[in-house]
């Protein structure tokens, strides 16, 4: 049977390589966005990769979507339907290849998704793929109704069985110009509950539920569902839980990183997809590392695609 994914979020247009002189290159990304990429890239034809979001309309959301057809990522009829427009941000990197962005979002297009006259489509486009991944940047673009809508979907993608992954990608700034009056690591914590596999960094562990390391991450999580749990702990090492069983998977350092967008987002697409081929949790974690090693030898959210993984 063809294996089937769904993202669901946000993708912008992206400023890279920003020059004194202003001059930059320019592309897009976005955290699910440039997982969907990814993957669709990974399974090759054998597997069919869904992004539902909302670009508005225009030339620059033109380019948009041709830009995902072009990598086979299949896009919701309801996309393109209303007028707005996709967000924008910049990429700064120091020395070391550490970015930081400037954004331009607040009135995105995407900020009305699974809201309105198109939430029926949206919810059985949802519904249309065996797993579904989405983010913590997913649930703070959203207004509260499309958070609400997207909380129900995952809890019938749960009662089907079906797979789940929940990156956390707590990002403090973007919920406090979105939804200041969220309470956060409650939310966090119903989607873990719903959730079969969740990643999340240990400095993100930390400022949301107190955690000190990797194992009082595993104690604090673990019962709130079933999910088996990635957690990072700096570029090197990871810990992983699942069937009460806990193991650290390490790496050797990256050398020349250029610049670490995406890294996550690479990540869960490379172990996503080893997941859905059948591969123990501690090789999907060297999958997702494998490819995010080659993605920050990169400029920008995506690299060329001569450049993936065997």
């Amino acid at each position: 049977m063809t294996k089937s994914v769904v993202c669901v979020g946000e993708i912008m247009l992206e400023l890279s390589g920003v020059n004194p002189d202003g001059s930059a290159r320019f592309g897009f990304g976005g955290d699910t966005g440039n997982t969907a990429i990814y993957l669709s890239r990974l399974f090759g034809g054998e597997g069919n990769v869904g992004y539902l979001t909302r670009l508005g309309q225009g030339p620059f959301s033109d380019n948009l979507a041709k830009a995902l057809d072009q990598e086979n990522v299949q896009l919701s009829p309801c996309t393109q339907m209303e007028p707005g427009t996709p967000g924008l941000y910049a990429i700064s990197t120091d020395a070391v290849g550490e970015r930081s962005f400037t954004y331009w979002r607040r009135d995105a297009a995407v900020r009305k998704l699974l809201t309105g006259a198109a939430v029926q489509q949206e919810i059985d486009f949802l519904l249309g793929f065996e797993a579904l991944y989405l983010s913590g940047i997913t649930l703070a673009v959203l207004s509260d109704e499309g958070r609400r809508v997207l909380l129900d979907v995952i809890k019938k993608q749960a009662k089907l069985g079906r797979d789940v992954m929940f990156d956390v990608n707590f990002r403090p700034h973007l919920w406090q110009s979105h939804a200041p009056h969220i309470d956060v690591a409650d939310l966090m914590k119903q989607v873990i509950g719903l959730s079969s596999v969740v990643k999340v960094g240990q400095d993100e562990s930390e400022a949301l539920f107190g955690s000190v390391n990797g194992a009082n991450t595993v104690q604090l999580l673990k019962h709130l569902g079933n999910a088996a749990l990635v957690i990072t702990e700096g570029p090197e090492r990871i810990v992983v839980f699942e069937q009460n069983q806990t193991q650290e998977v390490r790496f050797d350092p990256v050398k020349d990183v250029v610049d670490s967008t995406a890294a996550g987002d690479s990540f869960s697409a490379g172990f996503l997809h080893a997941r859905m081929c059948g591969e123990a949790i501690s090789e999907c974690v060297k999958a997702g590392q494998r490819l995010a090693a080659e993605v920050i030898r990169h400029p920008g959210a995506i690299m060329p695609k001569d450049f993936m993984p065997k």
